[in-house]
């Protein structure tokens, strides 16, 4: 058997079904192909979404529990982590439901099988009957996501550990955890965990929590989590893992000493890796250690008719860059198609990531490397509504453009952080200065209106330099 396409697109996961709605929509000939055993992609079965229903379950307990800053009593409280999980499983039961009928509504052909490349054109199809099928198409687009890939630490593997796939699916929580990692995904469960009552333990390697934040915000979030009880060890290196008297031992040196933490349980929240194992990209020629899928800004492989989109990449693991990413590759495979050279290029200007610990943390824009800005930043502890919210870690912090005081960045801990970066999203599409968000209205008192503190130091300063330069003249 032997098909053949205009364009396959390999992953039905975010980038893969948006390639395939934005193609399917021209009218030309589409394979969209799936291997995994459940329709969704990460996302939808094993990320965001279930993992922001447990965690939000532990916020309204955490919240519970501080009903008496409040005036309010709260007759004894606990958790039921079978009913946390039966309300998860509905709703990622109705939310893959719907995104397998938006796949299947599609004008397209849905192939459930894992793919191989045996030319530059050709996949090896393998479906889940094990039947094999030869298929060509003239352009392919790479969207397989990401897989958990542990490092190879002595020990890990043997003494057993939990990933954020399989402690998505605890029905019983352990008395004691060490989370592993300091990123995004390290931070929401370590909090998650500690807020149901476990005892909770971060080994980082990095410097810092959520290095790639502001420094502020990881300080910010550290003080937070060790005041909840939380322990955070940084800048570590991880020397092996061990099992004791039926606990799970993380030696590791921290500050030129060795240390040892005891716990139930292991949370391995050290990164994921592109999934490209199974793709024989090396029988192509396409270059990769399974670290990464290089791609240029036009998602484009070093095989011009080849492009690759979302977590395959390496990139970034956020869902609305990965199904930009998918639609950029899907309007080049199609310029490609009509022989004409591919002109659309990602940009990565507005790149937002959200991290939904509490506080929450959020960012737009790229962080300044060179101190080329001008920043100021605002406290919640200051601020009316964050105030009765009883919300008042953290702060807005902006930065902006010396000489025309356009915002380039933006990051913010605090309350509704994810919902208040998207006001600053918004000024930076429109390429909007301090200024302009000093001048817009916000209601009295609101969250939001805190953006139009730190807008105003700088539009200040700005101000003052342009009158001294003037007084220069």
């Amino acid at each position: 058997m032997k098909g053949s396409y205009q364009l396959a697109i390999i992953g039905a996961g975010t980038a893969g079904f948006a390639a395939a709605s934005l193609a399917a929509k021209k009218g030309i000939k589409v394979a969209l192909i799936e291997g995994a055993e459940k329709i969704g992609g990460l996302c939808i079965l094993k990320g965001c979404m279930p993992s922001k229903t447990l965690i939000e379950s532990s916020r309204r307990f955490w919240d519970l529990q501080q009903a008496k800053t409040f005036g309010l009593k709260v007759e004894a409280i606990s958790v039921d982590m079978q009913q946390i999980q039966w309300r998860k499983r509905k709703l990622i039961e109705t939310f893959a439901k719907y995104r397998e009928e938006e796949i299947l509504s599609l004008p397209v052909d849905f192939i459930r099988a894992r793919a191989s490349f045996k030319s530059p054109n050709e996949l090896e199809i393998i479906r889940r009957d094990g039947e094999k099928q030869l298929l060509y198409a003239n352009v392919i687009i790479i969207t397989t996501g990401s897989a958990i890939d542990p490092l190879p630490i002595p020990g890990l593997m043997a003494s057993g550990f939990l990933t954020s796939d399989s402690a998505l699916e605890l029905e019983h929580l352990p008395e004691s955890i060490t989370v592993l990692g300091g990123g995004p995904v390290a931070c929401e469960f370590a909090q998650f965990f500690s807020r149901l009552g476990c005892k909770t333990t971060i080994i980082q390697r990095s410097p810092r929590l959520l290095k790639q934040f502001d420094p502020e915000v990881s300080q910010c979030l550290k003080d937070c989590f060790t005041a909840e009880g939380i322990t955070v060890f940084s800048d570590t290196q991880i020397e092996s893992v061990s099992i004791v008297n039926g606990l799970k031992k993380v030696s590791f040196f921290f500050k030129g000493k060795k240390k040892e933490v005891l716990s139930k349980e292991i949370f391995y929240a050290l990164g994921r890796r592109p999934n490209l194992k199974h793709l024989g990209l090396e029988k192509i020629g396409i270059h990769t250690d399974f670290q990464s899928l290089e791609v240029n800004d036009k998602m484009q492989t070093s095989i011009p008719h080849i492009f690759a989109a979302g977590d395959v990449t390496g990139n970034f693991g956020i869902v609305h860059i990965a199904r930009e990413e998918g639609e950029i590759a899907a309007k080049n495979a199609l310029e490609l198609l009509a022989g004409k050279e591919p002109t659309h290029v990602i940009s990565r200007r507005l790149t937002m990531e959200v991290v939904f610990t509490d506080p929450e943390t959020a960012m737009v824009g790229i962080l300044p490397r060179n101190g080329e800005t001008i920043s100021a930043k605002y406290f919640f502890q200051d601020h009316g509504k964050a105030i009765i919210e009883g919300k008042e870690h953290g702060f807005v912090k902006i930065y902006a453009e010396p000489s025309t005081g356009e915002i380039l960045c933006g990051t913010i801990i605090g309350p509704h952080a994810s919902e208040l970066i998207h006001l600053l999203s918004t000024c930076m599409y429109f390429r909007g200065k301090v200024e302009d968000l000093l001048h817009m209205p916000f209601y009295h008192p609101t969250l939001s209106e805190i953006l139009g503190y730190p807008a105003e130091e700088i539009f200040y300063v700005l101000q003052k330099q342009k009158e001294m330069n003037q007084s220069f003249v």
